[in-house]
């Protein structure tokens, strides 16, 4: 394959500005999308930054495109499922189907994965790197560009809903699901929160859909769930299986296939962090369909997933993120009265069929919500440390000579990163609060 080169100093004003990346077209087929140190919690837009999260955020994306397309990797995957699954025949069955010989491991384990991911692009001379790192880490990479449709929106009365139909017969576009897979449950899932203020009937109803018994918190499932919101409306929205299926775009057999990929890469994933000593507890993942293959697309990063490091006192284990989720606790937590206003915002918004951002910005103005608050310089520092942590990691892994020592060194970093975040919350006074969330005892 041709080497790949860009012409970086031609970027000036992105096509499209996020809140933690910008997008820039190159051309018909390719666009390069830019890691900001930006961050975002609740769908506000960019309120804070952490330094080196860019870089970080930008390697990790890299280091996990270019392992879901490595077939070496399916093989860790494969070895896994058969011993860690051996009871769950049908979890089993569902992963591995035989009859009609379209096994998708089997595939992953010969060419890998397909993803839009093309490289990391050398900030100096341009170059993109499709294995391994430039000399520099970059927040810049190269990705296959689709094509995004939003659904229309339709009112009638006091009624707000969404009309999919433009994705009929699409052959190619961005499947407007967000696709989660939940290996277990923290408090701050949107699963836990609806099944917890749910009646009983619901809940029965919403443990029979997932295939599960029970939604243990902080506690793995038999199996990972796969569960759907959606994408390009107003607020992410649940959906039921059927209504995924319907929005999606694609027919039932290929849907089942968008679930059997994101729960192997999940998979892929959690072995992962477990190298560093973390647990993974969900992760969002974005599919593209192209003809009739389905590809792994946009960032895949510490603010799509939730994974926890374990600090254990005495009879109490305590559960410290290592993603956007300590952020959202931080501000639930020390800013409580600004977290309140975000969701009677977004409350008042869903009654209107409007964006919460209007709502939120008049009622600051005119003083019935507090202002954004700015997180104290203390816990930015230690969320700090542990993108430096995760950024030394995935470095190590396309080093020749990552010794048994660095991963024990590696693993107490983590640990000791983890302690210093709970110190903060105890020399807050702010300690229980954040049991509340983060806790169970033995």
């Amino acid at each position: 394959m041709e080497p790949l080169s860009v012409d970086l100093s031609q970027l000036v004003t992105p096509q499209y500005k996020g809140s933690v990346q910008n997008l820039y077209h190159r051309d018909d087929r390719t666009m390069i999308c830019e890691t900001t140190a930006s961050g975002s919690v609740f769908d506000v837009g960019s309120i804070f930054q952490i330094a080196g999260s860019d870089l970080s955020r930008a390697a990790f994306r890299h280091y996990i495109y270019t392992t879901l397309g490595n077939p070496q990797a399916w093989q860790g995957v494969a070895e896994r499922l058969a011993e860690e699954y051996a009871d769950r025949q049908k979890f089993l069955s569902f992963l591995n189907p035989s009859s009609d010989g379209n096994n998708l491991l089997q595939q992953f384990q010969q060419q890998g994965a397909a993803t839009h991911h093309l490289g990391m692009i050398d900030r100096q001379t341009g170059q993109v790197y499709r294995q391994g790192f430039p000399p520099q880490v970059s927040p810049f990479v190269l990705v296959e560009k689709f094509t995004v449709i939003r659904p229309l929106p339709v009112n009638y009365r006091f009624s707000h809903f969404w009309d999919y139909s433009p994705y009929k017969n699409q052959s190619e576009h961005v499947v407007p699901l967000e696709n989660i897979v939940r290996l277990g449950l923290t408090s701050g899932s949107s699963t836990y929160q609806k099944y917890l203020h749910a009646d009983e009937s619901k809940r029965r109803s919403m443990l029979k859909e997932m295939g599960v018994d029970e939604l243990p918190l902080l506690r793995f499932c038999g199996a990972p769930i796969a569960d759907f919101t959606s994408k390009y409306e107003p607020e992410d929205r649940a959906l039921s299986y059927q209504e995924a299926l319907h929005i999606s775009g694609l027919n039932g057999e290929r849907f089942l296939d968008l679930i059997r990929m994101t729960l192997l890469g999940t998979l892929l994933v959690q072995g992962v962090f477990r190298e560093m000593g973390l647990t993974l507890w969900d992760i969002k993942w974005e599919l593209a369909k192209k003809s009739e293959q389905l590809l792994f697309v946009d960032t895949i990063d510490t603010d799509s997933l939730r994974v926890t490091c374990t600090v254990q006192e005495e009879d109490q284990e305590m559960f410290v993120h290592f993603n956007k989720q300590a952020i959202r606790d931080y501000y639930k937590i020390m800013t409580s009265d600004w977290f309140e206003a975000i969701k009677a915002a977004k409350a008042e918004a869903a009654k209107h069929g409007v964006t919460f951002h209007e709502i939120l910005e008049q009622g600051q103005k005119s003083g019935k919500y507090p202002g954004t608050p700015e997180i104290d310089s203390r816990f930015l520092q230690i969320q700090e440390q542990k993108f430096a942590v995760l950024l030394s990691y995935v470095l190590d892994r396309v080093q020749p000579g990552d010794s048994a020592a660095a991963r024990l060194e590696r693993a107490e970093a983590v640990r000791a990163i983890a302690r210093e975040e709970v110190n903060y919350y105890q020399q807050a006074g702010a300690i229980h609060s954040f049991l509340a969330l983060n806790s169970l005892r033995r």
